[in-house]
């Protein structure tokens, strides 16, 4: 019988660069990370801010109970860059706030985290160092964590991966397109979401609508389900996804 053809998808790799081994005390947690716009986290937020969202909505409990039975797997470092002298983790914050949980008595009594598992001394030594690859710019690192979060198998929520489809096109001017084979995607997602969130930012130019009124998380993948649908297009006078598509690879 003959082999079923592949799909050829892009493989982003990891960034060039060494890996090295970075103390924890070096590292700053990345507050222009998308996942973050959902929940305010604002430029001027402390570490520990950052790290009781982190702790509260995005299961970092899950990822501190498997570092600290299974330790930090060096296969997988954290991806960062240096901005204003700091080293600023752009792939990887979960796990460098569960490590500073686990390495901080007080940190752990503030957030109550009080079922983790007890970490021996010789385990606590080895994590206040971490493997971390270097890139000169968070925007050479774009394919790997575009095509690990919004294609690939630790996808993020519809509207950060929205945000980074919209930082990533204004940052590098790649095309919609250039972007969906970058990343892997061949059914129109990258398309979807940018879509919806220009959609949000035009009402936000006209004055008819605020994100920051939105109590709660904003409830971003209902908008990208209603554009699918013809009338609610019409209705936004949202041009055709072909013709929309189209004028973006001319670009």
């Amino acid at each position: 019988m003959p082999r079923a053809k592949r799909n050829k998808v892009a493989q982003p790799l990891l960034p060039e660069g060494h890996f090295e081994r970075v103390k924890v005390a070096t590292l700053t947690l990345d507050r222009r990370n998308p996942r973050f716009v959902e929940y305010g986290i604002k430029p001027t937020a402390s570490d520990d801010e950052v790290i009781k969202v982190l702790w509260d909505e995005m299961a970092v409990d899950e990822v501190a109970m498997s570092i600290a039975n299974s330790g930090f797997w060096s296969h997988e470092p954290l991806i960062v860059t240096e901005e204003r002298g700091k080293l600023i983790v752009i792939e990887g914050n979960r796990r460098l706030a569960a490590v500073r949980i686990l390495l901080s008595p007080q940190l752990r009594q503030r957030l109550r985290a009080t079922d983790l598992p007890k970490v021996g001394r010789k385990k606590l030594d080895e994590l206040k160092e971490l493997p971390v690859v270097r890139v000169a710019t968070r925007e050479d690192a774009w394919p790997f964590i575009g095509f690990k979060h919004v294609n690939g198998p630790q996808k993020w929520r519809s509207y950060p991966k929205a945000q980074y489809i919209a930082y990533v096109k204004k940052a590098t001017s790649a095309s919609l397109s250039k972007i969906a084979t970058q990343i892997g995607d061949q059914h129109g997602t990258v398309q979807e979401l940018y879509r919806a969130l220009m959609v949000i930012e035009q009402a936000e130019a006209a004055g008819i609508y605020r994100r920051e009124n939105v109590k709660g998380r904003l409830a971003f993948s209902h908008l990208t389900t209603a554009l699918q649908y013809p009338n609610f297009s019409r209705f936004l006078n949202v041009k055709d996804s072909a013709e929309e598509l189209m004028s973006s690879r001319i670009r």
